[in-house]
């Protein structure tokens, strides 16, 4: 976990009586590139406690990275699961099928995005973009996405059995800020805002690469979140928060509205429920970039469109007592990438820096569009000096300085900088265009009937 959380506006009052959802269809993803049977048939339950509250019949779509050996094991599990829950519309979207979807979709568009769509490699704005698009050729107004190294926390934590996250997400997703049972913010003006995003967090064993550093000295955890480019004044706070040294279940019920990124509890790309704004704001194409997933949902909130934020975890296992070398080098390079990017859009996620949203029949209008898409197109070719050095510093100041294992890292990205910094820029400009292609991707996607290329498995 990388991102900041804080204090926003809260409430810790009971969860409303059930009401009519504020959209009319939703779809549940789970991407993966493993085995993901045990998040399915955790989320299975979820999806059919909203069918007995809320009375929605929500699909349950996994969404395959590639088409590994997980995929085979995925598929017999899927069909088991539509078996036991005849109710519930199960699709397996393979990597066959979205080659099929794909190949609809990016007719005639540039070679690069298709390059970047159909690539098996791990990005997670990509990811993200893809459930977008997704959303859409399902005929749906909102998605819900769970990770697949997730599954419900009440599974592991008794005291949170019945507290589903999609509860908090059907209450709340598309409502005006002023139809809500939150207190209003001083701007009058937010209340007529719809709330967009709604997620939570993790909860379990915190990430073990960053608790490595912790064992050593928790100074290096603090010196890694300045590099990174949070304000020296909050890293102590923040760090503290985000990584306790012992996990407590939070057991309050508390939704906190958002109206700014970083300066509230954020939540998690893993746990979170999303309504128009996968169809106005494509996320970052970063090759590995940690957090380039959040591009959508910080630059709303700085457009001051809210988000809210509830206490309902899911279950994040990682797995102790493990050094493998490739992984680690991995998530080091995205960490190392995400201090490019956090750096470089940083200024786009202060409040009102990229303009204001507009009404809510046009919430993000074409003409703010454009302006963040010469926003976004002025990034690439920035000074590469200080920005290799950043990533250097990393490895010089954080990693090296634990062991000799984490210095064979840290060695690697300081020899890379360079790399990953010219890599970036290419990434940074494959996202203009993605800006500016975004209306005519929405619209090919609405024309294309994806439950007719991965139907429902059959009970």
């Amino acid at each position: 976990m990388i991102r900041a959380t804080g204090t926003g506006t809260r409430t810790d009052s009971a969860m409303p009586h059930p009401v009519e959802p504020a959209f009319a269809s939703s779809v549940f993803f789970i991407p993966t590139n493993r085995d993901c049977s045990r998040a399915a048939a955790g989320y299975a339950e979820e999806l059919a406690f909203a069918r007995e509250r809320f009375g929605r019949s929500i699909p349950l779509v996994v969404s395959e990275t590639d088409d590994g050996p997980h995929a085979r094991a995925n598929a017999d599990a899927l069909a088991d699961l539509a078996r036991a829950h005849p109710d519930l519309p199960v699709h397996h979207l393979t990597a066959d099928r979205q080659r099929i979807w794909f190949e609809r979709l990016l007719r005639d568009e540039p070679a690069v995005l298709g390059q970047v769509f159909r690539s098996p490699r791990r990005d997670y704005g990509t990811a993200m973009n893809k459930l977008f698009l997704m959303t859409v050729s399902f005929g749906a107004d909102a998605l819900h996405r769970r990770d697949s190294d997730t599954r419900p926390l009440g599974q592991e934590v008794p005291e949170a059995a019945g507290k589903h996250p999609i509860e908090v997400e059907l209450s709340y997703l598309g409502r005006r800020v002023g139809e809500v049972d939150l207190p209003l913010p001083a701007d009058p003006a937010v209340a007529d805002a719809p709330i967009c995003v709604v997620g939570g967090n993790y909860f379990g064993e915190w990430n073990l690469d960053v608790k490595d550093l912790a064992h050593r000295s928790y100074d290096l955890v603090h010196r890694l979140y300045e590099i990174l480019g949070f304000a020296p004044d909050d890293v102590a706070a923040l760090v503290a928060e985000v990584f306790p040294a012992e996990q407590v279940h939070d057991a309050r019920d508390a939704r906190t509205l958002l109206l700014a990124p970083n300066q509230g509890a954020n939540p998690d790309c893993g746990n979170v429920a999303v309504t128009r704004l996968h169809e106005l704001l494509p996320t970052v194409p970063g090759r590995n970039s940690l957090a380039a997933d959040y591009f959508a949902f910080d630059v709303a909130m700085a457009l001051g469109v809210p988000a809210l934020h509830h206490t309902r975890a899911v279950f994040h296992e990682y797995h102790p007592e493990r050094f493998d070398p490739a992984q680690k080098q991995l998530y080091w390079e995205g960490v190392a990438r995400f201090a490019d990017y956090f750096t470089a859009y940083g200024p786009l996620f202060e409040p009102g820096a990229p303009g204001r949203a507009g009404p809510p029949a046009d919430l993000v209008p074409a003409s703010l569009r454009a302006a963040l898409g010469r926003a976004v197109g002025a990034l690439p070719g920035a000074d590469p000096a200080p920005r290799a050095a950043r990533i250097r510093a990393l490895a010089d100041e954080v990693l090296i300085p634990v062991d000799e294992r984490y210095a064979r890292v840290g060695r690697h990205l300081a020899a890379n900088a360079e790399r990953y910094v010219r890599e970036a820029d290419e990434d940074y400009a494959t996202h203009r265009l993605l800006l500016d292609r975004w209306p005519h991707l929405v619209e090919r996607a609405r024309e294309l009937d994806l439950p007719a290329i991965a139907p429902a498995l059959r009970p």
